[in-house]
């Protein structure tokens, strides 16, 4: 399964290189670096999509559950929250929230 999600970053990584604007190229490519454990890059490559697509509660959520990783409670808040305030009920930063009221 590694190979396969090794193959699958780097695919992702050239169609996100080749297409720079396509936000949901460096979402997945983010993703795949997250089951990587590789989160500073995969903070990078949502980043990157929210630059084209920054009204997108599912980058926005999914960086701040990156940001909680790296222990940068702070910016994740302030993630979750943005994405709370486009949509309400997102359930991933609901769960960002959550996590960091305990």
């Amino acid at each position: 399964a590694k190979s396969n999600l090794a193959q699958a970053m780097e695919l992702f990584g050239q169609a996100a290189y080749l297409s720079s604007s396509t936000a949901t190229y460096h979402y997945h490519y983010g993703l795949a670096l997250i089951k990587l454990n590789r989160l500073k890059e995969a903070a990078r490559a949502i980043e990157r999509a929210l630059k084209a697509e920054p009204s997108n509660p599912d980058y926005l959520a999914e960086v701040g559950h990156i940001y909680l990783k790296l222990n940068l409670s702070g910016r994740a808040e302030s993630n979750f929250e943005a994405a709370l305030k486009i949509k309400p009920s997102h359930k991933r930063a609901t769960e960002g929230i959550a996590t960091l009221v305990k």
